[in-house]
């Protein structure tokens, strides 16, 4: 065993694995423990094959095994910790697009609530509108239907005072033809009287009526604008 190298991978061959569970703690764990307590240094080094050496090929072994179950348990254990830090890194960025879909739920689930929400507010504003309409209309038909009674009044009123009118003339013409009798033409005065004081109260009702309702149609257009 005078050939270094072939030295070195005889004992490298021998070199065992222990306590993996050890090797793989992410701690700090020392070198030595790991030496000791983790490979089959301390039986390789123990060994009839290396006690039985003189000196100095015994301390030249020694060394050897010693180099190669430090060198092989320190590979192991970097390539489990590095698998482990591989590991944990898909972890992370597997929990990044997690965090990602999250976010864009709670995001789109918080868009759809305020577009809810604000649709609700239109819906309730249209309903206020439609409300205002609806009164409107409501006073604008109640106008309409107090024009048309005040419409059919004044057509009353314009038949009561054809219906004098007529009598007047009839007074008139019996009157002509009567000639001058006193009592009559007294009594065609008073209903004469009667008629004309009749047809001013009929045309000063005619005109309050007409007023009345222009008001009411002034003051309905001013309600319906302000409902708009």
């Amino acid at each position: 065993m005078d050939d270094s190298k072939a030295l070195f991978d005889y004992w490298h061959d021998r070199v065992r694995l222990k306590n993996s569970e050890l090797i793989a703690d992410p701690g700090h764990v020392k070198t030595q423990d790991l030496r000791h307590d983790c490979t089959n240094y301390d039986d390789l080094w123990r060994s009839p094959e290396v006690q039985q050496l003189g000196e100095p090929d015994r301390s030249r072994v020694i060394a050897i095994i010693k180099y190669e179950c430090t060198a092989k348990v320190l590979q192991n254990r970097a390539g489990r910790l590095r698998d482990r830090a591989n590991e944990l890194e898909a972890a992370c960025h597997e929990q990044d697009q997690q965090k990602s879909k999250l976010l864009g739920l709670i995001k789109a689930l918080q868009e759809k609530l305020f577009g809810k929400d604000k649709e609700i507010k239109r819906l309730e504003a249209r309903i206020a509108s439609l409300e205002a309409e609806n009164e409107a209309f409501r006073s604008e038909a109640e106008n309409s239907k107090a024009q048309v009674e005040l419409v059919k009044e004044l057509e009353q009123l314009k038949k009561k005072y054809n219906e004098v009118e007529k009598r007047r003339q009839e007074l008139a013409q019996n009157n002509k033809s009567l000639g001058g009798r006193v009592a009559h033409t007294k009594r065609y005065k008073q209903q004469r009287d009667e008629a004309i004081a009749l047809v001013e109260q009929q045309k000063q009702q005619i005109a309050t009526l007409f007023q009345e309702s222009q008001r009411l149609r002034e003051e309905n257009e001013r309600l319906y604008q302000k409902l708009k």
